[in-house]
């Protein structure tokens, strides 16, 4: 690598057919009720202040942000129900085009409680349906033909029940076939099955990544350490993230960044802003931005999420500011040179 970090190979890597669509992968939509409380108290009638329902889940709020941000996004899911209908039409009023599977069954709720005294988040996950083999057959069938024309593909969140682990592998190796760049935000086994077939990018928290090496990560060293192990499986990068700590990308080369968020002090919700640095990462890349570049746009564009209720409704503008903010060092590196930025 040169003394400048290389621009990732996005392009010449995807489908010659590509057409800037980026298909983002997972199985489990959500509807989202976020209620806003000046004060929650546990076994008591508690009254929300506000109330917001939006769609949820990790492909969907990383579809809704990159359609935010300009980008053609295909959106895919197990969804049915009248829940289901309110995540499609949704989808579409704001530019993502949807690819769902139809379930005979509603797609499911889940809940966040916001306490405005404690400053907590609290959230109530409803356990999504063990699908049938035959959803999954014409899942992995629809995806498929998705990639086909895709310039990108981002696989996200866990596998409910019933699903084998090698499922996101078996998108991930169709991928690489079709030459489009994977990026991966998932953990566990799932993951490991995909490395094998080289993602561009994997990505999760430092909570996930703890559980995926079956070590403790306390500290910056021991998460370089693990994120090593990733990056040895197949992955060109990983990526760390903690919130609104430092995150940690680690590269090629036995390279690492820590790459520290834009700080705010006006954070309502959390919840999507992972989902959402997905987006901008993705945004970033397709503007030809080397990784830690991107990393920085992804990660404003996460810090801008949490300033907002619903998940992947922030500003633009105020991400790209924001992403100035970032602040970018080397923590460690195979060799001496001066990586410019």
């Amino acid at each position: 690598m040169s003394a400048r970090v290389k621009k990732s190979a996005v392009k010449s890597r995807a489908s010659k057919r590509a057409d800037g669509r980026v298909v983002c992968i997972g199985l489990t939509p959500a509807c989202q009720r976020t209620l806003v409380f000046d004060q929650f108290h546990e076994g008591e009638v508690n009254r929300a202040r506000e109330i917001f329902v939006s769609p949820g889940g990790k492909s969907v709020n990383t579809g809704l942000a990159l359609a935010l941000l300009g980008r053609r996004a295909v959106v895919t899911g197990l969804n049915g129900g009248d829940t289901g209908r309110m995540i499609q039409d949704y989808l579409a009023e704001r530019g993502a085009t949807c690819a769902f599977t139809r379930t005979p069954w509603p797609t499911r709720t889940c809940t966040t409680i916001l306490d405005g005294n404690k400053k907590c988040v609290t959230e109530l996950v409803e356990e999504a349906h063990a699908p049938t083999p035959a959803l999954l057959r014409d899942f992995e069938k629809r995806g498929r033909n998705l990639l086909r024309r895709a310039s990108m593909c981002f696989i996200c969140g866990t596998l409910p029940p019933g699903v084998p682990e090698n499922f996101w592998a078996r998108f991930a190796e169709a991928a690489r076939q079709a030459g489009v760049p994977v990026l991966i935000d998932s953990h566990g086994a799932p993951l490991w099955r995909a490395l094998a077939f080289q993602p561009l990018l994997a990505k999760m928290n430092v909570h996930e990544l703890a559980k995926t090496v079956g070590a403790k990560c306390r500290d910056e060293r021991t998460v370089i350490q693990a994120a090593r192990k990733l990056t040895a499986a197949g992955a060109t990068w990983v990526l760390i993230t903690d919130g609104a700590k430092p995150a940690i990308l680690a590269g090629p080369d036995d390279d690492a960044w820590r790459i520290t968020p834009p700080q705010i002090s006006d954070v309502r919700s959390p919840i999507g802003s992972g989902d959402c640095v997905n987006a901008g990462l993705v945004a970033a890349l397709l503007d030809g931005k080397n990784m830690p570049s991107a990393v920085c746009f992804g990660l404003a564009c996460g810090t801008a999420n949490a300033r907002t209720y619903r998940p992947s409704d922030f500003s633009p503008a105020r991400a790209r500011s924001l992403a100035s903010a970032c602040r970018v060092q080397i923590v460690r590196r195979s060799c001496r040179r001066t990586t410019v930025f």
